[in-house]
């Protein structure tokens, strides 16, 4: 199989120095890569430039690094719409909900990730908007209709109906076959735990980043067989 992995955490500039960012690692996508590697699949990995990708150092895959919102939708397009097309996409980059449209200081208005550094002990103020949803986009870009999304929803909440009606909106939309549910609360560095859900239901509960990454391996290659066999050479 041809897999297609993001991973990491967005950073939105506000000058060439300072940027708005989220506690995203990339370890899991980097555990999830290793995962697949480890089985003679070939990946692809986006990554953030500050991923951890310590997973991977015994590991020779093909990685590309992005930045912002822009240069992952750039870079996932891209390899989307190649000749040589990929049956699954994981996609769990933590992807920034708002990009900085404008910022003033001291009342002036000035260039988001402009040259330069916006002096210290200035009155600042940041308008942000609203950024797409990329996991909307995979079908759209993907080459191969038949394409097996997997996105990943993290949640903040102990409200249990109300993290089940987030998963179903992403179902309910079409945008992603598969989705990995995980709290905010329920992660740390020793725990990772976790549900994956198809076709409206939950089919599986992992409790750290390797197991999740084996267990959505071993259903990737249930519902993609013919890709995982051919891969396999078989």
């Amino acid at each position: 199989m041809r897999i297609l992995i993001t991973a990491g955490g967005t950073e939105e500039p506000i000058d060439r120095i300072r940027s708005i960012t989220n506690s995203s690692t990339g370890v899991t996508g980097a555990t999830i890569a290793k995962v697949f590697a480890e089985n003679s699949h070939h990946v692809c990995l986006l990554h953030s430039k500050r991923a951890d990708l310590s997973p991977l150092e015994d590991l020779e895959i093909e990685k590309r690094p992005y930045k912002s919102f822009a240069d992952l939708a750039a870079a996932l397009r891209e390899q989307l719409r190649e000749k040589k097309s990929f049956d699954v996409v994981v996609h769990l980059a933590a992807v920034s909900d708002y990009a900085v449209k404008t910022i003033n200081v001291d009342g002036c208005p000035v260039t988001a990730d402009r040259k330069g550094k916006i002096p210290s002990g200035r009155k600042v103020s940041l308008t942000m908007e609203a950024t797409p949803k990329l996991i909307d986009s995979v079908k759209e870009w993907s080459s191969n209709p038949n394409i097996l999304v997997v996105a990943f929803k993290l949640t903040d909440t102990a409200d249990g109906p109300a993290q089940e009606r987030e998963i179903m909106e992403l179902m309910r939309r079409s945008v992603a076959d598969m989705v990995v549910h995980n709290d905010y609360s329920q992660i740390s560095t020793a725990a990772h735990k976790a549900a994956v859900w198809y076709r409206g239901g939950c089919i599986a509960r992992t409790e750290t980043k390797e197991e999740l990454a084996r267990t959505l391996y071993k259903l990737v290659c249930q519902i993609k067989p013919c890709a995982a066999l051919q891969d396999d050479g078989r």
